[in-house]
């Protein structure tokens, strides 16, 4: 009987400053990963909160269409990839995407 081995070999950059802020990013993807369940239950409730609030602020604010578009969109691709189980990694890069434009747009209709 012949076994068939395979051998990898990977190279190593040296690390730079950039490579750190990459491998800290990759650690706090890991840790998200061990709580993955509680991660799902709180960026749909957060995002969909602040994603209310800020539905409620374009509309008191007669702003434009395309701004609670805007609102509504990310706030339900967010829960979209919740509900779905996506990986961690995409659950969180949209939650980061979902507070900075609903911030941004909160801080648009109010001041």
């Amino acid at each position: 009987m012949t076994t068939i081995s395979k051998s990898y070999h990977s190279s190593h950059a040296t690390t730079t400053k950039s490579n750190g802020l990459a491998e800290r990013y990759n650690a706090f993807i890991e840790k998200m990963h061990f709580s993955y369940f509680g991660l799902i239950s709180m960026t749909i409730l957060i995002g969909s909160i602040l994603g209310g609030i800020t539905a409620m602020c374009i509309l008191e604010n007669n702003a434009p269409i395309w701004q609670l578009g805007a609102c509504l969109a990310i706030s339900m691709a967010n829960n979209v990839a919740a509900i779905g189980q996506a990986t961690t990694k995409w659950i969180v890069n949209l939650f980061a995407l979902t507070l900075l434009i609903n911030i941004v747009l909160i801080l648009i209709n109010v001041i």
